[in-house]
């Protein structure tokens, strides 16, 4: 009987076991005190085996890791099966339209998805700093407690999980309520920002539970914690994740969506870009249909035409969307000699190079109704701008009048 139990045991052992790979993104929050080493030694002492690494500078931002070529090194060395992103700890916090958090985020995006579209993007929800932020304090009166900044943190990890079909690991969230609840368990290093070793434990619990999605009450490894420290831990890094899975995003599936990669628009055709290395069927209501990643449809006359595409991304997953063009012949996509380049840049931005500042940029949709009408600067300017293929003029100071119309994403 015995033999019989223990086989029993070794097979249940073998069905739990999962083997993943995790590239931490970020900074001395990452770095000190190890966490993905912390988290893959809690992982095997669950029957797990992690291949981890990462690119920590100190205090690094998401927008300079985006252009920072050992984190693209990193990003593309292998398949992830996750790629955790933690932004600075105090621009994090901040809102994300005062910083170029999100901009940075999406250029991350970008690129672990072309190198692997199965990649699970997770963001890193860092914690409220022990007495709130004095350097923040006067700009912005909610970072100077610890709740107002651990709130802050909260909505804007959320926010950009949800608006990049990522999973967020919680770790702030579950830091306030051992905060709450064991006052005693002093989660922060001396300076009040950085985590303990406790710290770094509880982050690497919350870290187990949303990638495996299963609780980390078991574990057997305690770093250099007391036992019952550690059991506290992990009882409420996995109450923090399992109870709440939809808030955190862990519904999302991985790989890519059927949404545009890029197009370029003609006098009476548009060619649709869709980077995604699985299967595609793009049909049109002028008839055409294509299976092949790139396609161009052309148009006979001026109309409005559905174009469906549905992708089978190498995950097993299936996403279809319909697309609407409004097209209007005998427009070029851009007249005037070129002096100003229009196109889209990210999703719902158009980008305007060349303007020596003072112009105005009036885009309308294909029924004539004006969308935006700004005055651009120099150079570069941005502009949020709805999706869909616009109608734009571009009239500068000495009432010279160009038009071309652009794709926005």
């Amino acid at each position: 009987m015995r033999t019989l139990f223990t086989t029993a045991l070794f097979l249940s052992s073998l069905a739990h076991a999962q083997q993943t790979s995790v590239l931490f993104i970020g900074n001395s929050y990452t770095y000190v005190n190890d966490l993905p080493n912390t988290l893959r030694q809690l992982a095997l002492s669950l029957g797990d085996t992690m291949t981890v690494a990462s690119s920590a500078p100190g205090g690094y931002t998401l927008f300079q890791h985006a252009s920072y070529a050992p984190t693209l090194d990193a990003i593309g060395s292998q398949q992830w099966d996750f790629v955790v992103m933690q932004e600075q700890s105090q621009l994090g916090a901040l809102p994300v339209e005062a910083t170029n958090t999100e901009l940075g985020a999406i250029q991350l995006m970008e690129d672990i998805e072309a190198n692997y579209e199965c990649t699970y993007p997770v963001f890193y929800m860092t914690w409220g700093r022990q007495n709130g932020d004095p350097q923040n304090c006067a700009s912005f009166p909610f970072m100077c407690t610890y709740d107002g900044m651990q709130q802050a943190l909260r909505n804007n990890y959320v926010y950009l999980a949800t608006m990049n079909d990522a999973y967020v690991s919680p770790v702030g969230v579950a830091w306030k309520q051992v905060r709450d609840t064991h006052p005693l368990i002093n989660l922060y290093d001396a300076d009040g920002s950085h985590p303990s070793p406790a710290g770094t434990y509880l982050a690497a619990c919350v870290f187990y539970c949303t990638l495996f999605q299963e609780s980390c009450v078991g574990a057997t490894f305690i770093s250099s914690l007391q036992a019952d420290t550690a059991a506290i831990l992990r009882s409420i890094a996995s109450a923090t994740v399992l109870d709440e899975p939809l808030t955190w995003n862990l519904d999302v599936p991985n790989g890519t969506s059927a949404l545009l990669d890029g197009a370029t628009v003609g006098p009476d055709w548009i060619t649709l870009i869709h980077n995604g290395q699985g299967t595609h069927l793009w049909t049109c209501t002028n008839g055409q249909s294509f299976t092949t990643a790139t396609v161009t449809f052309t148009f006979p006359t001026s109309d409005t035409y559905l174009v469906t595409h549905t992708y089978n991304d190498p995950c097993g997953n299936t996403d279809t969307v319909t697309l609407t063009f409004n097209i209007v012949l005998g427009v070029e996509e851009q007249e005037g000699g070129a002096r100003y380049r229009v196109f889209a840049g990210s999703p719902g931005i158009l980008e305007v190079d060349g303007a020596e500042g003072g112009e105005t940029l009036t885009l309308f949709d294909a029924q004539g109704r004006i969308l935006v009408n700004a005055r651009i600067g120099r150079d570069n300017a941005q502009l949020a701008c709805p999706s869909g293929l616009h109608l734009w003029t571009i009239t500068d100071g000495k009432g010279t009048l160009m038009k071309g119309k652009v794709l926005v994403r």
